[in-house]
């Protein structure tokens, strides 16, 4: 039977009303392990001790911040010779990983039922994991969602405005990006965002960034989003991303000011491979290695970084993780 160990983190949103239950459930498994964090600086000694004890399968109860702690120490500091299998549970705000590779449902009780059933191997999916360099004060991150521009801005405004009303996620999110984007079309879209940014309030508005992809030659962007992703999809089941090509990272960067964006909202989220929308403002393709020198701060899956001064932020996605999908 594969060990278990679970590493909980009790300021992650749904884990603020308790953990009782959770407790409960994990105290009658067998060959189980449960850690509850008292700090994020504790994942690095929590993951050496799973490592000695040959656990096999980390499952993480937190949001994407927590995940994204995990994964920089497991590809980073790299602890086990044979990285474990990942179980993500769903408890934080956001919960982007998990609902592309983490539990649903009832999902730890599923868990170990598939465990104790010796059916892990049938759960098991893997994905590329984003590594981050030139975050500025950080060492090389790791995660799986990459966003600048007014992606960055657009969580600063989602946790002041709708965050407090506990909001389900997905909804949050929905609320936000239609509540922000609905406003700025109503005031005048551009010229709204130039009058904004006087007051240093603009969510939509551009940010210059030059992308190299590879070995080409770079690009000179003027971007209102720019994401980076190794996931499969993203929030509300989106999948902003085609023209796929050679390499493990989803690209996409949204010229500013974008051209009818209503009209091509759909098909930019969740339309087919060929989408048919104008280069000049949409482009998206695949690449081993992504170089952006920007200034504008960023997010990798929910935390706030801002890039080192006068170094590009390189995004590459050597490594492959193994996560358990129930």
């Amino acid at each position: 039977m594969a060990r278990l160990g679970v590493i909980t983190n009790p300021r992650s949103q749904k884990n603020k009303g308790g953990l009782d239950r959770f407790a409960k459930v994990l105290a009658e498994a067998p060959e189980t392990r449960h850690v509850v964090l008292g700090a994020i600086t504790e994942i690095p000694e929590i993951l050496a001790d799973f490592a000695r004890q040959e656990i096999d399968v980390v499952a993480v109860a937190g949001g994407d911040g927590t995940v994204q702690a995990v994964l920089t120490e497991l590809f980073g500091t790299r602890p086990y010779e044979k990285p474990p299998r990942l179980a993500v549970v769903p408890r934080g705000m956001t919960n982007m990983i998990a609902a592309d590779v983490g539990l649903r449902r009832r999902g730890l009780t599923r868990l170990l039922q598939t465990r104790d059933a010796g059916e892990l191997d049938r759960a098991t999916v893997e994905r590329r994991i984003l590594r981050l360099e030139n975050a500025r004060d950080r060492k090389p991150q790791y995660g799986m969602f990459f966003g600048g521009a007014a992606i960055y801005r657009a969580i600063l405004a989602c946790r002041n405005q709708v965050h407090p009303y506990q909001i389900k996620a997905d909804a949050a999110a929905a609320v936000t990006l239609a509540g922000l984007l609905g406003g700025w079309l109503l005031r005048g879209g551009r010229r709204s965002a130039e009058a904004e940014a006087k007051n240093g309030a603009a969510v939509f508005s551009g940010d210059r960034i030059e992308a190299a992809f590879d070995n080409l030659p770079p690009q000179d962007l003027f971007s209102l989003v720019v994401l980076a992703t190794t996931l499969d999809r993203l929030i509300l089941g989106s999948r902003p991303f085609w023209n796929g090509s050679q390499g493990h990272l989803r690209f996409t960067s949204i010229a500013y000011p974008p051209e009818r964006i209503l009209r091509y909202a759909w098909r930019l989220l969740y339309g087919r491979e060929d989408r048919s929308l104008p280069d000049s403002s949409y482009m998206s393709r695949k690449a081993g290695r992504v170089s952006l020198t920007m200034n504008c701060p960023f997010t990798l899956d929910g935390e706030l970084l801002e890039p080192e001064a006068e170094k590009p932020v390189i995004l590459t996605a050597a490594d492959q993780a193994r996560f358990l999908r129930i």
